[in-house]
C-alpha cells in the first residue's frame, strides 16, 4: 500500500481565521488536526487536535493542573470562552519543518514510523513535481492496520485451547531446552497457597 492509495483531503484553515472554527472543524469532522495554508496556498504549520484543546486552556491551568480542582463546574464550562478572539495563526505551534512529507509511492509503515518519530497525525504527500496531493492520516493508517490483522487471523487463526472457567490449568511457552518445573494446580481452599 503506498500514500497515493490512501491519500485524504485534509481541510485548511488560514492564518486569520478564528480559532472557534478551526476547533468546530475538527470536532465535527472527526479530524486528527488541520493543516495552516496562507491564501496562496503555501504551507505555514499544521495544528493537532491536542494543540486546539491547549488553544481552549487558560494558559494558569497548563501552569498548575492543581487549579481546575478548584473550579466550579459553572466556571469550567465557560473556560473555553477564551478562545473568542484568538486567531489561528496565535496557538500555531508546528512549522512546516515538523511534518512529514512524502512522495505518492511511499509504503505506508513508512507513514507509519514518520508520524510516531515526528509525534504529527498526518503527513503531507507531496506531486513527483511539487505541490501537494493531500495528506495521510495516522486513522486511516490504524484502519489499515485493523484490515490487514483481521485478514491475516483469518487466513491463520492463532491455536487455541479451550478451558473450563474454574479450570486451575495454567499453560505457558517453554523453550525446548529450557528445564520444565510442574507444579500441582491449587485451589481457593488449598492451605499451602
Amino acid at each position: 500500500m503506498h500514500a497515493a492509495d490512501v491519500i485524504e483531503t485534509l481541510p485548511t484553515a488560514l492564518p486569520d481565521d478564528d480559532i472557534l472554527s478551526a476547533v468546530q472543524m475538527v470536532s465535527r469532522q472527526g479530524l486528527p488536526g488541520l493543516v495552516v495554508a496562507d491564501e496562496q496556498g503555501e504551507l505555514i504549520g499544521c495544528m493537532s487536535s491536542v494543540d486546539l484543546l491547549r488553544a481552549a486552556l487558560p494558559p494558569y491551568f497548563l501552569d498548575d493542573p492543581g487549579l481546575v480542582h478548584v473550579m466550579d463546574e459553572v466556571h469550567a464550562d465557560r473556560v473555553a470562552a477564551a478562545m473568542s478572539g484568538t486567531r489561528v495563526r496565535d496557538v500555531l505551534t508546528w512549522g512546516p519543518s515538523r511534518i512529514p512529507r512524502v512522495g505518492p509511492r511511499a509504503k505506508a509503515v513508512e507513514l507509519a514510523v514518520l508520524m510516531v518519530r515526528r509525534q504529527c497525525p498526518f503527513a503531507l504527500v507531496e506531486r513527483e513535481g511539487g505541490g501537494i496531493l493531500g495528506v495521510v492520516t495516522a486513522n486511516r493508517l490504524l484502519g489499515l492496520l485493523a484490515t490487514a490483522a483481521e485478514a491475516a487471523v483469518a487466513e491463520d487463526p492463532p491455536a487455541t485451547t479451550a478451558v473450563a472457567e474454574d479450570s486451575p490449568v495454567v499453560t505457558t511457552a517453554v523453550a525446548e531446552d529450557s528445564p520444565v518445573v510442574t507444579t500441582a494446580p491449587t485451589t481457593p481452599d488449598d492451605p499451602t497457597r
